[in-house]
């Protein structure tokens, strides 16, 4: 076996060794040469066959097993699959909205008449208040990461390095024009980043860099989407897909969530026939719910039987409190279906307005043509300093630093919810992200309570906000971040936010 095994690695910085090891271990699974239910080498072994440390070995071998190629038998070792995936499906070309594909131009009057033009103009000048307003870390913010512990001195120190060392060519490099796909270098971190992480397998030629997430979001609606394609949107959930299908003629077709995330069965009632699906399946926005594995598995082969396209926003991936996360949609898909989206917003700090696009081979093309429509490119130094402080790994050190800071801020928040606010509301812990579901008391409006607390300088999220369909009921459900708020702010936040409750109680 170790003889099969031996196979011709290049040791080059594009090209990192456990990823050639995990291609060409799933190489020879899928063609047959290691049958179903043989037992592999150790890691110890086969390490020192390919001459590689074992780590590297134990990094393809957990992405072949979490995308169900290998399977491990306790004291036993380590094993084929029985049933292992079947080789990769050639996917299908894109169908891209021809206004965009003609000429890169997005002004689709020409194509789709004054009239519709009209109305989609309409629609962007409508977009929704939650997205229009600058907020503030004001308790109880929510999705805001904590700026009090960002290193502002090791930032601070690698920009200084980075204009120190500003010569004329670096200089006609760092302050010219950028490549509108983004800075190589970041992009392979955050290839490496995913993989890692989150169990994606790409290279820096799949990943985007955008203005942030709805940036991207946007372009993938008017790249994918032709007026009256239908669009599956979370409700409650994220109001940015909403306002982007609309503007581009697009069809959002709420669907409500459960327990297990995103409700398939009443998907494929309501739009058997979508183009795209929007979904958060980590930590659904806003309830906080992981979209189930099953479900997982019926929503990308519902993307491949109707060549629809899925939207996985993965925006808080990277705070998770308890257990492993599932495999993401985009490490599942086999057929280039998913648009993996990720953010710098949450995990370093809103301003720098960067975040990420990983799409299939086949849709790179298209997607970087319109970037150069929408925006261009994004700031270079920007990306640079994000690179580095990845390259450096201040970023990874940064991510488990503030997953225990926020753990514990979430605690100290539900506690003095518990024995503070008890007769008001009933709080429930998340294992990811940046904020609690709080539900209120019988008889008591979220809305009412959202706008006397901002009289009192606090910032409620009401989810009925977030709600597009009568049939979905939450408006006694509210958000409470933590993220960025030390424990004395948490105490006066909540003295507050009890004086308010008290109040709408007593005029009750």
């Amino acid at each position: 076996m170790l003889d099969a095994l031996a196979l011709n690695l290049e040791r080059r910085p594009d090209a990192p060794l456990y990823r050639q090891i995990y291609h060409g271990l799933a190489a020879e699974i899928t063609g047959g040469a290691i049958k179903p239910g043989q037992r592999l080498p150790s890691t110890r072994d086969l390490a020192q066959a390919l001459g590689v440390s074992r780590n590297t070995i134990m990094l393809a071998f957990e992405q072949l097993a979490a995308e169900g190629y290998l399977e491990g038998l306790s004291g036993s070792g380590t094993y084929v699959s029985r049933q292992p995936p079947a080789e990769i499906v050639e996917p299908s070309p894109p169908r891209i909205n021809p206004a965009i594909r003609a000429a890169g131009s997005l002004d689709r009057s020409a194509e789709f008449g004054a009239g519709l033009a009209a109305e989609i103009g309409v629609s962007l000048a409508h977009a929704p208040e939650t997205l229009r307003h600058m907020r503030r870390p004001v308790p109880f913010r929510s999705n805001f990461p904590a700026l009090d512990a960002f290193p502002v001195q090791l930032w601070a120190k690698l920009a200084a390095d980075l204009y120190r060392k500003l010569d004329a060519s670096t200089a006609n490099h760092l302050m010219g024009e950028g490549d509108p796909q983004g800075y190589l270098p970041l992009r392979a971190a955050i290839a490496e980043h995913v993989f890692l992480g989150r169990g994606i397998d790409c290279t820096a030629e799949n990943v985007i860099i955008f203005a942030g997430a709805q940036q991207a979001v946007d372009l993938a609606c008017r790249l994918l989407l032709m007026p009256g394609d239908k669009v599956v949107c979370e409700d409650p959930g994220y109001d940015g897909i909403y306002a982007s299908a609309i503007a581009t003629g697009g069809v959002p077709v709420p669907v409500p969530v459960d327990v297990d995330g995103l409700d398939i069965d009443a998907a494929l009632a309501r739009a058997p026939d979508a183009r795209m699906t929007y979904v958060s399946p980590s930590k659904q926005f806003p309830l906080g719910m992981a979209l189930s594995l099953e479900r997982r598995h019926r929503l990308v082969e519902w993307a491949v039987r109707s060549d629809g396209w899925i939207i996985e926003d993965d925006y808080d991936s990277e705070f998770r409190y308890a257990g492993r996360p599932l495999p993401s949609l985009y490490g599942m898909d086999r057929a280039g279906r998913v648009i993996y989206l990720g953010t710098f917003s949450k995990t370093l700090f809103p301003a720098l307005r960067l975040g990420f696009a990983i799409v299939p081979a086949t849709l790179v093309e298209a997607f970087v043509s319109a970037r150069t429509v929408v925006g261009r490119y994004s700031p270079i130094l920007e990306q640079v300093l994000v690179a580095r402080f990845m390259k450096e790994g201040h970023f990874a050190s940064h991510v488990r630093k503030m997953r225990k800071l926020y753990a514990q801020r979430q605690d100290y928040l539900l506690e003095a919810v518990a024995s503070r606010l008890g007769a008001y509301m009933t709080a429930r812990p998340t294992d990811t992200g940046m904020e609690i579901v709080a539900e209120l008391a019988p008889g008591m409006s979220a809305l009412a309570l959202a706008k006397a607390a901002a009289r009192e300088g606090l910032e409620i999220m009401p989810l009925s906000l977030l709600s597009r369909s009568p049939e979905v009921n939450v408006d006694d459900h509210i958000t409470l971040g933590f993220s960025p708020f030390t424990a004395r702010q948490i105490d006066d936040g909540v003295e507050r936010l009890r004086g308010v409750l008290a109040g709408l109680t007593a005029r009750e």
